[in-house]
């Protein structure tokens, strides 16, 4: 057993105490996780097409209503590193469980009080649930053997399923069952990934746990490179999600309905673009860092469209574009190279460049509703998010050496 010293190692101090059980296969596997992606994703952008109607019920602003984001991402940011070290420790199926458990309980609870603060305490809880299972998850993925580049992309790609989701079903929802029930909708739906985090495990006959040096993610820097490229990716195409409904509303004069249905389209291309980053990593086509810096370049291109003050659709178009394929296609050179660190373990390490890609989602948000209500127009509010997506570029270019140097393959 290794020297405990303070803050840095989290030793193995006992055996696993479960009866082991043999791994579910692989396609089994990569269902579970996926199908616990998309109702994790769900809840990033589910609250996009009730902005409205949230707004004028409750009487709060465009910037109280980007908490919405903020809260649930905050939670997210709260967990990755817990969330990660536990996998690292008890394997993903028990993390994954819990967190499942905890995300069902927050979409269920929270339409019960329509007030701002239970809302966004319950969007808080969610977001717990939803750090915890995305982390784990992840780990499932990267844990797929041969198939781990493809089964990440996968996970991605319905990630992006989840998102698009939220954006085109719940203006559905709204006439039927108001914006309550709505939310309670995807609660309700969220609790089949207990049931079958119950029944599949996550690989491992009986996992052995492995010693966790957090000293070593801080001082990666991989960990750090591929966190803050990750802004300009995940953190960048999220953070516009939660508005591209409001913004084709306001800019384009479309029906709520229509906009949701438009804007879910960029989102679930997202489905295609994230499985193609994986083949094509898993084929040598690119490697993982010039697609990483690809991503970034075409996100922040893509928010610049979308900020030029002109009512010309071919520019949303192709902006909306860009910032689809660039905040997806690159999610497996992000979390394989993570898992893939030397020195890091694999939860431990994702969970860090998690958390280091979080400012953007959590920031964002209330950050274009705060200027999109001073100013009027989304110029100003989509021009502020491009300075995450400076810092991702510049990140991508440094991430190469780092990576290279920190592998362990």
């Amino acid at each position: 057993m290794s020297q405990l010293r303070p803050g840095l190692l989290i030793p193995n101090l006992a055996k696993p105490t479960f009866r082991p059980k043999s791994p579910s296969s692989v396609k089994a596997r990569a269902f579970a996780a996926c199908f616990t992606a998309m109702m994790v994703a769900v809840h990033y952008t589910n609250y996009s097409p009730l902005i409205v109607t949230i707004r004028s019920e409750l009487h709060i602003t465009s910037g109280q209503v980007g908490l919405f984001s903020t809260l649930l991402f905050l939670g997210l940011a709260i967990t990755y590193i817990p969330a990660g070290i536990l996998a690292d420790r008890l394997g993903g199926q028990r993390v994954l469980l819990g967190s499942c458990i905890l995300l069902s309980i927050g979409g269920i609870l929270l339409p019960l009080f329509a007030n701002l603060p239970w809302l966004l305490l319950c969007r808080i809880l969610v977001g717990l649930g939803s750090g915890g299972a995305f982390v784990a998850g992840a780990g499932v993925a990267a844990g797929l053997g041969k198939h781990a580049s493809l089964g990440q992309g996968l996970y991605g790609g319905a990630t992006q399923v989840g998102s698009g989701m939220g954006l085109l079903v719940t203006p559905h929802l709204l006439p039927l069952l108001g914006w309550r029930g709505s939310f309670l909708f995807w609660g309700l739906l969220g609790t089949i990934t207990i049931v079958l985090w119950l029944f599949i495990n996550d690989g491992q006959e009986g996992h052995t746990p492995t010693q966790v040096d957090l000293k070593a993610a801080v001082r990666s820097p991989s960990v750090w490179t591929l966190g803050l490229s990750h802004l300009g990716t995940f953190g960048l195409g999220n953070a516009i999600a939660a508005w591209i409904t409001i913004y084709l509303v306001d800019q384009y004069h479309l029906s709520l309905t229509l906009a949701a249905t438009f804007g879910s389209f960029g989102i679930l291309s997202g489905m295609f673009f994230r499985p193609i980053g994986g083949i094509l990593l898993a084929r040598k086509t690119i490697g993982a860092i010039p697609l990483l810096r690809l991503g970034t370049i075409m996100g922040t291109i893509g928010v610049g469209l979308l900020a030029i003050p002109l009512h010309f659709p071919p520019f949303a178009v192709i902006g909306m574009s860009l910032i689809a394929i660039g905040s997806t296609t690159p999610y497996t050179s992000v979390f394989n190279s993570a898992a893939n660190l030397r020195s890091v373990g694999k939860g431990v390490a994702q969970g860090f460049v998690s958390l280091i890609s979080s400012p953007t989602v959590i920031i964002g948000p209330p950050l274009i509703g705060l200027l999109l209500d001073r100013t009027g127009a989304f110029t100003l509010a989509f021009g502020s998010i491009m300075l995450f997506g400076f810092v991702a570029i510049t990140s991508s270019f440094l991430a190469g050496p780092a990576v290279k140097r920190e592998a362990s393959t």
